[in-house]
This record gives structure tokens, C-alpha cells and sequence, in this order.
């Protein structure tokens, strides 16, 4: 599996900036036990994977290695987190996620030569907004994935669809190992998304000076393949703007998608 390229850029400055406020959705056991009852941690922060404040979901969902969709059996909300409590009595591989979670509007973008650009905001890059572009809406859109196995890992809640902004992998996200090449393939409304950006960040983060994470780009294909060089939780996350789906109340979404998997030694 060497052989495999991986395509990653040097533009780490862009991997602080894009890694910013990123949801993440992590379980307390990656690999639990027949029947065993798990908590899992949804929260926000600039870092992976320390809870910041919560993730507040109409939208969070368990799906079943048979592919169903149920709701959590106990969701509990806090200051800095929410914690989904669920008994895992299924062998195969079970899905945990906030579904897609639309959340504060108000920032404003101007689309110039294809591309968004964020303006009226202290966080916005300098801009000059050419003469008579309209200012467009939006509103954040984000789902955040786990994945948690008994037994054997199964495909059917991997390939059940949530959310516009969408990552298929390519190997499954459960038995990862350090050395391993992880593929996976971005797409957008079932499309492909080429050189589309991305940032792979580990836990423990917070405690190495300058660590802003890996900056990756897809190819012609839609895919990233990076070697998972150290162990332990990752969080892989992509973000982009595109205009919002008819009768939405704003004119753009700036959907965040992230995965949160662990890798062993």
C-alpha cells in the first residue's frame, strides 16, 4: 500500500483558518462490547478533540449496521458539550451522527470569478467587493460522523446518505492502523468534488505548539489517500460554500462536514 500517493499541500495556514469552530462527534469506545451502553460527545472547538460548546441537533440519529435510522435512546445538553447515551446491541458497524444540523445565519459572502468570498467581518480576508455585486446570506449547515463496530465491520450504515457535503470512504473507517492508507472520496449533492480542501487533525492537538493539522486537497477523482501516521482519534474535516436548496432562508450554505475515527498501533 505504499505505493499510494498522497496528496497532501503545504498551505497549513489555510489548516488553522479551516479547522476553526469544527463539530466533532466522538464515542467513548470505538469498539464496544455485545450490548454494551456507550456515551458519545458532540461539541465544537478550534482543536480535535477537546469539547468547547455544544453541538445542539434536532437532527442526531443512531443507524444500525442493517442500514435504519433510529433515534438516540438519551440526549443530554450541557454548556461545553451534548453526550448521546446508546446501547450498541448489534454486531456489524453502527453509525452515529448529527445529521445535518443547520445552525446561525448571518455572514455574508460576494461571489466573485466562481468563488465565495467572505466580507463585512472582522474574520474575512481583505476584499474589494467590485461595484454593484449582490451581498449573498447564508447559514451554516454540519454533520459530524462516527462509526462503532462489534465483530466484523459492515457497510450498510456507511453508505446510508446525510447531508449535502459528503465523504464515502473508500476503506472502512473501523480497524484503522498506523500505516495504513485511508481513501475516501468527497462528493456534493452525489458529485465529486475536485481540489477540494480538507484538514486531518489528531487528539492531543491542543498540546503541541504550532500542530494546525494536515492540509489535504482531492484529486481529479473526488479522493484523498493519506498515510495515518500516528494513533489514536482523528478528525477529518472539509468545509465550502454553495447556494442554499430552494426555500431556504438564506442565499447561501456554508456546510462543514467532519469524521471522527480512531487509528491503533
Amino acid at each position: 500500500m505504499r505505493n499510494y500517493a498522497v496528496l497532501a499541500i503545504a498551505a497549513l495556514a489555510f489548516a488553522g483558518a479551516a479547522a476553526a469552530d469544527t463539530a466533532y462527534i466522538e464515542p467513548s469506545t470505538f469498539s464496544p462490547k455485545l450490548d454494551q451502553t456507550i456515551t458519545v460527545e458532540s461539541s465544537f472547538n478550534d482543536y480535535c478533540c477537546a469539547p468547547k460548546y455544544a453541538v445542539r441537533s434536532q437532527a442526531f440519529a443512531v443507524i444500525s449496521p442493517d442500514g435504519v435510522s433510529h433515534v438516540p435512546d438519551r440526549i443530554e445538553l450541557f454548556s461545553n458539550s451534548s453526550i448521546i447515551e446508546q446501547k450498541i446491541d448489534e454486531a456489524g458497524t453502527t453509525r452515529i451522527t448529527t445529521g445535518e444540523r443547520l445552525g446561525r445565519k448571518g455572514g455574508e459572502y460576494v461571489l466573485v470569478d466562481g468563488q465565495y468570498h467572505m466580507v463585512n467581518s472582522e474574520d474575512a480576508e481583505p476584499f474589494e467587493i467590485p461595484e454593484g455585486a449582490p451581498i449573498l446570506s447564508s447559514q451554516t449547515a454540519t454533520v459530524s460522523d462516527t462509526y462503532v463496530t462489534i465483530g466484523a465491520a459492515t457497510w450498510d450504515s456507511v453508505h446510508v446518505p446525510v447531508g449535502r457535503l459528503a465523504m464515502a470512504p473508500v476503506q472502512h473507517p473501523s480497524g484503522l492502523k498506523t500505516g495504513d492508507i485511508f481513501e475516501l472520496i468527497v462528493t456534493f449533492d452525489g458529485a465529486p468534488l475536485v481540489g477540494q480542501a480538507m484538514v486531518l487533525t489528531r487528539s492531543g492537538q491542543k498540546e503541541r505548539a504550532g500542530d494546525e493539522g494536515l492540509a489535504l486537497t482531492t484529486d481529479e477523482m473526488g479522493r484523498i489517500a493519506v498515510e495515518l501516521a500516528h494513533s489514536g482519534t482523528h478528525l477529518l474535516m472539509t468545509r465550502m460554500q454553495a447556494p442554499a436548496p430552494d426555500g431556504a432562508e438564506t442565499d447561501i450554505r456554508s456546510y462543514t462536514t467532519s469524521l471522527t475515527f480512531t487509528v491503533s498501533r
